[in-house]
């Protein structure tokens, strides 16, 4: 305890290596339709409607965890939430061209 009364805490860093990310093209694109909209097909059949995303890594992780339509919030639209590697397929959503296909 400190002269306060109050525990004291020490905290060490550890130095930890993060992976590359797998699914960097896949981020790219559809951060890159930011606005447009875009189909992604997840491999337990859903598909979402994106408008744009927001993305981040937990410790460790070599795919992102995607929030979609939250930022800024889209009218009408769902917020929904996927792994990138869970994704099968990315179309235009006007068109239905296919932009991004798992191999």
């Amino acid at each position: 305890m400190d002269s306060s009364g109050r525990a004291a805490v020490s905290l060490a860093f550890m130095e930890t290596s993060h992976p590359d990310p797998r699914d960097a093209d896949l981020v790219h694109l559809l951060n890159a339709r930011d606005g447009i909209g875009t189909l992604v097909d997840v491999e337990d059949g859903d598909t979402f409607t994106v408008f744009n995303i927001a993305w981040g890594y937990d410790l460790g992780d070599e795919y992102a965890h995607i929030t979609t339509n939250a930022s800024p919030f889209v009218v009408g639209q769902p917020i929904d939430f996927f792994f990138t590697d869970k994704v099968a397929k990315v179309r235009d959503a006007s068109t239905g061209r296919v932009l991004y296909s798992r191999r």
